[in-house]
């Protein structure tokens, strides 16, 4: 009988081992709870930029070029989030030619990490400005 006792404990005792290494494992897979919080501080800074850059196509309108200032109109309506929340950094706005322009803020986790955010290019994302409409004469 003390035989089957050792032999319980030794089971418990590796099945709990087996438990632990399972989670430990899992947490180094999936990158924890600190990579959970990059991943959604990385999400509001994209879900910023892509407002920034709906609110830029906004103004600049028919034009096809960088609005010359970025406040809020009539037209287009605000908030916009020029910094990043989290450290105060403002958002990089850059135009670039062919009717682009390019959005940076300080993303935590690297492009091949961002999953859904496949237009992303280090910390910069490029969009393009509407087209210029011209009119009918």
């Amino acid at each position: 009988m003390r035989g089957d006792r050792g032999m319980q404990r030794w089971a418990t005792w590796a099945i709990a081992a087996l438990a632990v290494a399972a989670i430990v494992g899992g947490l180094i897979l999936s990158g924890g709870p600190g990579r959970g919080r990059m991943e959604r501080r990385d999400a509001t800074r994209m879900d910023d930029l892509t407002r920034l850059s709906t609110h830029i196509s906004c103004l600049a309108g028919d034009s096809g070029r960088m609005p010359a200032s970025l406040e809020e109109t009539a037209g287009c309506p605000g908030p916009v989030r020029l910094a990043d929340p989290f450290t105060d950094a403002a958002y990089r706005i850059e135009p670039l030619e062919d009717g682009k322009f390019r959005l940076c803020a300080g993303f935590e986790l690297p492009a091949d990490d961002a999953g859904r955010w496949q237009r992303r290019s280090g910390d910069c994302v490029v969009f393009d400005l509407p087209p210029e409409r011209r009119s009918a004469d």
